[in-house]
Parts: C-alpha cells; sequence; structure tokens
C-alpha cells in the first residue's frame, strides 16, 4: 500500500511544509483539490459523505489555485506526485488548462497527475458564466481537445464547442500522450468516463466493500472498452477520517484493489507536520516501503 497526503485547508507556508516532510517520510503523492469561486449559499448537494460525521463543503474553506500551489510543491520536492482531486474540468478554457498541464508536467519531469471531474457546486459554474446542464459533454470535449494539442504538431479540431484549425503548442506535457487521468464518482456515468479515458481512479470515504463494488463495476466497463489489460490505479482518500486507518482497514482495502490511501493525520494546522511524522511511525512508512 502507498499512502499520499492531502494539505488542506493549511496556509501557503504550512502546505510545502507538509509537503515536503511527507517526501522525506516516505508518502508517495500530495493531492490537492480546486474550486474557482466559492458561493455563499447553495442547494446543491455536497456529494461526498464523511464517516465521522464532519461538515462538508464551506464557502470559507481555502482554496489555492492548485497548479500554482503544485508547481511550487514541485520545486522544493524531487519524487513527491502531484495530483488534482479534483481539477473541475468544465470550469476550465481548454487552452489555458492544456498550458497549465503542460508547464507543470514539464517542471516536475513528470511527476504530475491530473484528477478529473465534472464538478457538483452548479451555483459556482452559475458564478462564472458557465453552463451546467452539459457539463459532461464538455468535459468529454475538453480531453479529446487536449489529446490533439498534447501529441499533434500543428494541433486542430472540430468539435461540439471548440473549433481550432491548424495551430501550434509547445512545449508538449514530459509524459505522453498526457500525464495520467485520475478520476472520481461512483455513478454510471462517471465510471463509464473513468473506463473510457481514466488511467485511475479516486473514491473520497469509502469503504472497502464499496471499493469492490465500484472496482467491479469498472472493470465491466473498461472491458466493454477494451482497456482491462492497460495499468489502472486506485486510490482511496480520507480527509475527515484519517484516525479510522489502521492496520485492519489497510488490509481489507489492500485485499479489495486499492493501490494508495491519501490521509490528512492533522486536526489543527500547527499540527499538521507533527501528524505526518506520526502517521509514518505508525505504519512504518518509508520511502522503501512506499516505492
Amino acid at each position: 500500500m502507498r499512502f499520499g497526503i492531502l494539505p488542506f485547508p493549511l496556509r501557503a507556508a504550512q502546505v510545502a511544509d507538509v509537503a515536503v516532510a511527507a517526501e522525506e517520510l516516505g508518502f508517495d503523492s500530495v493531492w490537492l483539490g480546486e474550486h474557482v469561486i466559492a458561493p455563499l449559499h447553495f442547494e446543491s448537494r455536497y456529494p461526498i459523505r464523511s464517516l465521522s460525521g464532519a461538515d462538508g463543503f464551506s464557502a470559507a474553506l481555502p482554496f489555492f489555485d492548485p497548479y500554482v500551489a503544485l508547481a511550487f510543491i514541485a520545486a522544493r520536492t524531487s519524487t513527491l506526485l502531484l495530483s488534482l482531486s479534483v481539477s473541475v474540468v468544465p470550469l476550465h478554457e481548454p487552452y489555458h488548462l492544456a498550458r497549465s498541464i503542460a508547464s507543470i508536467d514539464q517542471f516536475s519531469q513528470g511527476r504530475f497527475m491530473l484528477g478529473i471531474g465534472a464538478g457538483w457546486l452548479r451555483e459556482e459554474f452559475e458564478l462564472v458564466g458557465r453552463p451546467w446542464a452539459d457539463r459532461g459533454r464538455r468535459l468529454e470535449e475538453t480531453l479529446s481537445l487536449l489529446d490533439a494539442l498534447f501529441n499533434d504538431q500543428e494541433p486542430s479540431f472540430d468539435g461540439e464547442y471548440h473549433s481550432l484549425p491548424p495551430a501550434a503548442m509547445e512545449p508538449k506535457p514530459f509524459t505522453l500522450p498526457h500525464p495520467p487521468y485520475i478520476f472520481g464518482g461512483v455513478s454510471d456515468v462517471a465510471l463509464r468516463r473513468a473506463a473510457r479515458y481514466g488511467d485511475g481512479w479516486c473514491g473520497v470515504n469509502i469503504r472497502p466493500d464499496e471499493v469492490a463494488s465500484v472496482l467491479a463495476r469498472l472493470r465491466g466497463h473498461r472491458q466493454l472498452c477494451g482497456r482491462s489489460e492497460l495499468p489502472f490505479e486506485v486510490t482511496v482518500t480520507m480527509p475527515e477520517d484519517s484516525d479510522q486507518v489502521d492496520d485492519a482497514l489497510v488490509g481489507a482495502f489492500t485485499a479489495a484493489g486499492v493501490h494508495r490511501i491519501v490521509i490528512r493525520p492533522w486536526r489543527r494546522g500547527r499540527e499538521a507536520v507533527g501528524g505526518v511524522q506520526a502517521f509514518a511511525d505508525r505504519f512504518g512508512i518509508t520511502a522503501r516501503a512506499n516505492s
């Protein structure tokens, strides 16, 4: 089992300190979420339930631009994988998104993983003037456009939402055909999308038996897509329930097919580095064990 860290919600300096400590201790990855703007009032239902009963999304939560933050972490580390969990792709204009992805993957020398989601907060889409109802189709078209931008010398594109005459975008990402795409979600639509486009799947606050069920569905979708033999990594994030992670739970996740658990083992920001150290000591995490 590999372990990742979720440095949230922390101040900027704390995020960097936690990431550096995590790498030194043997954690393999750092994960940051994304929201562009937070509505003070919303009716959208937060889709992630906490096993501990903790509160869900709040407009007061601090979200950095994850591409900027992960690029800063890349400069402070050398082996730590850098991931979004997740980027709300339909909120992005695809050309700027492509630049961000290619740039961070180049500067990190291929350590970037793109977590991809369609978004759950309708009011956020409304605030930035992006359509909500067709966000899934926009997401999938964006992925097709990114494929052209990343792999064609003179990319062009003709889609439902975007049209591009022959153009140029350099440099390409360090990792081709693209950095690993990690998808979230448990609906049939989300799992079909993960099977068709993904290199991995990430579940949040999910039990081992639920993971096993999701992965069985994913295997079926991947077989239908002809992608069942390709590598596929499974991650579980437990940001509010890290104190529930014990040897038995790790064993159950391993048996269910999970490759990585992402945790946040602290309650207050000033305890973050110490919490990471204590978790590593408790589980014997080392650079060798997490490789």
